[in-house]
């Protein structure tokens, strides 16, 4: 099998996995399929969507099943084990959870970057459109005195 690239094509293979059907994805969490097709199924999943996932299909928080949906790294485990050494156990659930914040931390500075990213294109685009706009004010201002001038040369 091919390697999986993105969160959305994982939760399309755990969807497959647990047979359950797309559409029965698309109402449990409330998106829209559009989200999960042709260039879309390549781009970023919103952090608010994913933790809405999550609530739905709580065994995607299973330890390394949420290290497996945001990275790729580990395999999807659809049985996970129970441990019988409960300390370790304990230590190492404490261990994947300071890993998955920290995985989370992350993913959350990425969008909060891009966010930052997105608004200082926003702000440039602004200053270019009110360049423009004086722009046209001065080019229409010399048009007029150009008609001006001309109504004046025919008379």
């Amino acid at each position: 099998m091919d390697k999986i690239q993105t969160i959305k094509e994982r939760i399309f293979f755990f969807l497959e996995k647990k047979g359950i059907r797309k559409e029965t994805f698309y109402k449990e969490t409330g998106m829209s399929s559009s989200n999960f097709k042709g260039a879309a199924l390549k781009s970023d999943l919103g952090v608010d969507k994913l933790a809405k996932i999550l609530i739905v299909y709580p065994e995607l928080k299973e330890n390394e099943n949420l290290i497996w949906l945001i990275t790729g790294n580990h395999e999807l485990n659809l049985n996970p084990v129970q441990k019988k050494d409960q300390p370790a156990a304990e230590h190492h659930h404490e261990e994947t959870n300071e890993k998955l914040g920290d995985l989370l931390a992350n993913l959350f500075a990425q969008y909060n970057t891009q966010d930052k990213s997105i608004l200082f294109v926003q702000k440039q685009i602004s200053r270019i459109e009110k360049k423009y706009d004086e722009a046209i004010l001065k080019q229409n201002k010399y048009l007029e005195e150009i008609l001006s001038l001309a109504k004046h040369v025919t008379k």
